[in-house]
């Protein structure tokens, strides 16, 4: 036998889960009050006259529809909230998310009950607590919790940095870490979070692409803002310019001319979709597809402006 080489007991990994109930009842809630104002909105604009109003309820619908899928999100997240402790480490499972805390890193744990509260920075509703905070005789604390009282967190001070998480059995919780402390880790790894699922699409982490598809979207909305206020005074019938008809206008009801804004709105969302999926393969031509959104959208706002004028 080599020197310094001993035999290791492996010990089974044990999940510990904290009370989720509340958390997500209450993130279901914000979904379904979401989705309902998203239909609302969604309901007004469908029946209403082509006008900026109109427009400004098809874009609140919209962000509804986007917070209520922020709010699925999260309410997932607390539902798939628990602490797994294996051989080495102890990973915190939150959503699409995993924070790895080495067991050999893990310094002191200290119960709740003998902590000051301290204002948490992040998700904050009943049953959710997931953000940072400053807590007293601990410092810079990172928050994966769904406690209801101060008893039922537990401070995971490391080497590194600290966290607060729901247990309910501490006792219990504590043997195990201190099971495998005493035993040692085969192979030492940083702690470190890592994203799992769609959250680890590159798309999410390249400022570039987020912002070009921002831009894209704004350029989007400016194009159908500027259609829907000029539309209530244009005339019945109007003379069509767009597309060329190698110089042939075309005389057509005014109602034609919206098509540019849904040329531009399906436009966007296509490539929106491509461009993202593309993105995670091939950067450069993700980024095509996103930035050709925003250009498109341009070019028919110049088209729009021309056939309003020329009206």
């Amino acid at each position: 036998m080599h020197p310094g080489t001993r035999t290791r007991h492996e010990l089974e990994p044990v999940a510990f889960r904290p009370p989720r109930a509340l958390g997500v009842i209450t993130g279901g809630g914000f979904v379904a009050w979401a989705l309902v104002l998203a239909g609302i909105l969604a309901n007004i604009a469908i029946g209403a006259e082509p006008e900026f109003k109109t427009l400004l309820a098809w874009v609140g619908a919209v962000g509804m529809a986007v917070l209520a899928l922020a709010f699925a999100n999260w309410t997932y997240s607390v539902a798939s909230l628990a602490y797994v402790i294996d051989s080495d480490n102890l990973t915190i499972e939150w959503g699409f998310r995993r924070v790895v805390v080495p067991i050999a890193s893990i310094q002191r744990m200290i119960p709740g009950r003998t902590i000051d509260t301290a204002d948490i920075g992040g998700l904050n509703w009943w049953g959710c607590h997931v953000g940072t905070a400053d807590v007293k005789r601990v410092g810079y604390t990172m928050f994966y919790s769904t406690h209801g009282a101060p008893e039922e967190l537990l401070y995971l001070v490391t080497s590194e940095a600290s966290y607060a998480i729901t247990v309910l059995d501490q006792a219990a919780f504590a043997e195990e870490v201190q099971a495998r402390a005493v035993v040692g880790a085969v192979q030492r790894v940083p702690q470190r979070s890592v994203a799992v699922g769609l959250a680890a699409w590159p798309f999410w982490r390249d400022r570039v692409a987020i912002a070009t598809l921002a831009l894209s979207t704004v350029a989007c909305v400016v194009l159908c803002g500027y259609l829907m206020a000029e539309y209530p005074d244009l005339p019945r019938v109007i003379e069509l310019n767009f597309p060329a008809l190698g110089g042939v206008v075309r005389i057509g009801e005014k109602d034609e001319i919206l098509r540019i804004a849904y040329l531009g709105a399906g436009i966007l969302a296509a490539n929106s979709v491509v461009g993202v999926a593309i993105h995670a393969r091939e950067r450069a031509a993700g980024l095509w597809l996103l930035a050709s959104s925003g250009l498109l959208q341009l070019v028919l706002l110049a088209a729009a402006v021309a056939a309003i004028q020329q009206s």
